[in-house]
C-alpha cells in the first residue's frame, strides 16, 4: 500500500493506482474527458489536471501513478483555471471533430445521426429527405448493403449496433407506400445532357445525382433482353436476385 494525501486527506491505496483511483477512494471527483477505466490513458485532454504540491508540477491524474508521500491538490482556483483553459483550447479547434463514426464508415457519408433523430421524432418525411440527400436507392440498398456503418457504431461495445440499415430501409419503404413519395427537387434545366449506359443500380444512381446535383438531364440507354423465365427486363433481377426479400 502507498500512503498519499489528496486535498489534505490521507489514504492508503494499492501501489500502481493512478491519482484518479486514489481520489475516488477519498470521495474526491476529478473531471475526465479522454480517460476510460481499464484502458491505457492517452493523457491528451488535460481536463483531469491536478497539482503535485511537493514538486509544484501540474500533472494529468489519469496517467500519473501514486507514490509514497505524494501530496495532491485537486480543487484550487489554479487547478480550475488550468482545466477550464484546457477545455477552451479543445473546443476552439473542434470543428467537425465530433462526427459520428457511423458517418465516417458510410461510403456515402449519410447524416445517420440526423436520420435516427428524425425517426425517433416520427418525422419520417424529413428522414427520407435526409436519406435521399446522399443515398440514391435507399429501399434497394437497405436490402443489400453490407452495413459498414454498423461496424463503426459505438453501441456495439455496449450491447449491439443500432440497426441503421434496417431503419434506412424502413423509411424508404414507408415513403414508397405513400401517395406522394419524396423526390429531391431538381435544379433548372440548363440544356446540358449526359448519357447513362445501363439502367442497373449504378446507372440509376448516376441518374439520381445528374440533375438534382449537377444540372444535367440524363438519358438512359438500356439493351438488356427480357428475362427468359419471367419475361422481365428489370436489370435488378440479374444484379440482385434476392433484392425483393
Amino acid at each position: 500500500m502507498v500512503k498519499v494525501k489528496i486535498d489534505n486527506r490521507e489514504a492508503d491505496v494499492p501501489a500502481g493506482s493512478n491519482i484518479i483511483d486514489a481520489a475516488e477512494q477519498l470521495g474526491v471527483e476529478i473531471p475526465t474527458l479522454c480517460y476510460l477505466k481499464g484502458y491505457e490513458p492517452s493523457t491528451s485532454c488535460q481536463v483531469c489536471t491536478v497539482k503535485d504540491s511537493v514538486t509544484g508540477r501540474l500533472i494529468p491524474a489519469c496517467g500519473t501513478k501514486v507514490a509514497e508521500g505524494m501530496q495532491i491538490d485537486c480543487e484550487t482556483d489554479e487547478i480550475f483555471n488550468v482545466r477550464r483553459t484546457a477545455l477552451e483550447l479543445l473546443l476552439s479547434e473542434h470543428v467537425g471533430d465530433c462526427r459520428a463514426p457511423c458517418d465516417f464508415a458510410c461510403p456515402a457519408h449519410m447524416d445517420i445521426p440526423l436520420m435516427l433523430q428524425q425517426i425517433s421524432d416520427e418525422e419520417l418525411r424529413n428522414a427520407i429527405e435526409t436519406v435521399k440527400e446522399d443515398i440514391a436507392l435507399p429501399a434497394v440498398l437497405g436490402r443489400v448493403c453490407p452495413k459498414p456503418c454498423e461496424k463503426g457504431c459505438r453501441r456495439k461495445g455496449a450491447d449491439s449496433p443500432v440497426a441503421i440499415c434496417d431503419l434506412k430501409r424502413y423509411v424508404a419503404d414507408v415513403d414508397l407506400a405513400t401517395d406522394d413519395p419524396y423526390l429531391a427537387p431538381c435544379k433548372p434545366d440548363t440544356g446540358k445532357r449526359v448519357a447513362v449506359v445501363g439502367s442497373g443500380p449504378s446507372g440509376l444512381a448516376a441518374v439520381c445525382s445528374a440533375r438534382p446535383v449537377r444540372d444535367y438531364f440524363a438519358v438512359v440507354y438500356q439493351t438488356m433482353p427480357a428475362n427468359a423465365s419471367s419475361g422481365s427486363s428489370d436489370p435488378f433481377t440479374g444484379v440482385f436476385p434476392l433484392f425483393q426479400r
